[in-house]
């Protein structure tokens, strides 16, 4: 929660071992123990964030339609881009060489876990019209499709989603 605060609001840069011992009221060698180098620290909190960005209840996704499901990634994303200004732009800077290809591994975690979930409410949606789906266009393809535009409408720092979900409704519904 700390790192996650420092990183909210003075940025991923200003994470460093002795702020977060003496913000976490902690000794120095007991977050050196837990995070031998900075590039960990860093990690751990690039991973933490992105947890706090993704979250959302199973209990709230059970009975939402596909398109309910990518409007509220859509939103979640919004929020986390409000609540970790520059985290998906700046990240990688922080880290040394090695240290970016595990922070890419810890975003490609999250990217991959947020394209199960769509594809589980893909699955889930009742409304689905038969035939929607073929060999040259899969659940998987309008995921990555999906995925993909909500992640050029952030870049384009748009507020909603809407055109997108109105192309997943002419498509299969």
């Amino acid at each position: 929660e700390t790192c996650r605060r420092i990183v909210s609001e003075r940025g991923l840069s200003a994470l460093n071992m002795r702020d977060v011992a003496k913000e976490t009221g902690v000794a120095l060698g007991l977050i050196y123990y837990y995070f031998p180098s900075k590039n960990d620290l860093i990690i751990s909190t690039i991973e933490s964030v992105w947890e706090d960005i993704f979250y959302i209840g199973n209990d709230r996704v059970q009975d939402l339609l596909f398109t309910e499901y990518v409007s509220l990634v859509f939103d979640r994303i919004l929020l986390g881009i409000g609540k970790y200004p520059n985290f998906f732009t700046i990240h990688s800077i922080s880290l040394s060489t090695k240290g970016q290809s595990k922070a890419r591994e810890a975003m490609d975690k999250y990217i991959g876990k947020i394209k199960r979930r769509m594809l589980d409410s893909l699955s889930r949606d009742k409304q689905v019209k038969n035939g929607a789906f073929s060999g040259g266009f899969t659940e998987v393809d309008l995921v990555e499709f999906v995925l993909l535009n909500i992640i050029s409408l952030l870049v384009q720092r748009q507020s909603n989603c809407k055109t997108l979900l109105e192309v997943i409704r002419r498509t299969i519904y």
